[in-house]
């Protein structure tokens, strides 16, 4: 549940990206920077901001667990493999959003309509 004080300070879309997804700045950055991209590598989109590979990846990590990212495996030629990692596109995130405040608004609504009833 998000109090008040959360809600009112949502005044832009990176805000209500990371409150519906408890992510932090850093994280929102690796997101749009792969929207800028395209799909990339944990090492190569960590070189191009500046950042270590495991703090990356961490971000990464957590943004495919809330679906605003996909990892496609690669194949290499004299075998073994390696992950590249693609943002879905910002009418995507913005569905989902709207799905995130429509779910809460729903369930806000649900438990005004019995307040008082519990004991």
């Amino acid at each position: 549940m998000l109090p008040e004080k959360v809600i009112s300070q949502v005044s832009t879309c990176q805000d209500l990206v990371q409150c519906a997804y408890s992510l932090n700045d850093f994280e929102v950055n690796v997101y749009n920077k792969l929207t800028e991209t395209g799909p990339l590598r944990a090492d190569e989109l960590a070189d191009q901001m500046g950042r270590d590979r495991s703090t990356v990846y961490r971000a990464l990590q957590k943004m495919l667990t809330c679906g605003m990212v996909h990892r496609e495996t690669r194949s290499i030629e004299r075998g073994g493999y390696y992950h590249v990692y693609r943002a879905i596109s910002k009418d995507e995130l913005k569905a989902k959003l709207q799905n995130c405040v429509d779910d809460w608004y729903h369930r806000m609504q649900s438990v005004l309509e019995h307040f008082g009833e519990e004991h």
